[in-house]
């Protein structure tokens, strides 16, 4: 069963542009290369200003999501793409997570 996984961040105030290009350019492609549909990225447009970035991202099943966690090692099985965007994708999540201040998750089916 196909799940959506919503992710929230509160960033650093003034950090969007970084925390948008370490996703787009670091995260994104390693995840998608894991089986990962990267369904939207948004920010507020109305009700004033906010540093809460909203990301939505779909997952074969829950144990597709959890197989695909931070701290998920590697899959013995990944494909050459997953093993060349790998490193990136590590420094990239840390160098996020320098810029977030609180993060929390849903998980919708």
């Amino acid at each position: 069963m196909t799940v959506v996984v919503q992710r929230s961040f509160v960033i650093r105030r003034g950090s969007f542009k970084e925390f948008e290009q370490l996703s787009r350019e670091g995260i994104w492609p390693y995840m998608e290369a894991r089986g990962c549909k990267i369904v939207g990225f948004f920010t507020n447009l109305h009700g004033g200003a906010s540093n809460e970035v909203i990301l939505n991202t779909a997952y074969a099943s829950m144990a597709h999501w959890e197989a695909t966690r931070d701290d998920a090692p590697l899959p013995a099985d990944a494909d050459d793409a997953a093993r060349a965007l790998h490193g990136a994708y590590l420094e990239a999540l840390l160098a996020r997570r320098a810029l977030t201040e609180v993060s929390s998750t849903r998980v919708f089916r």
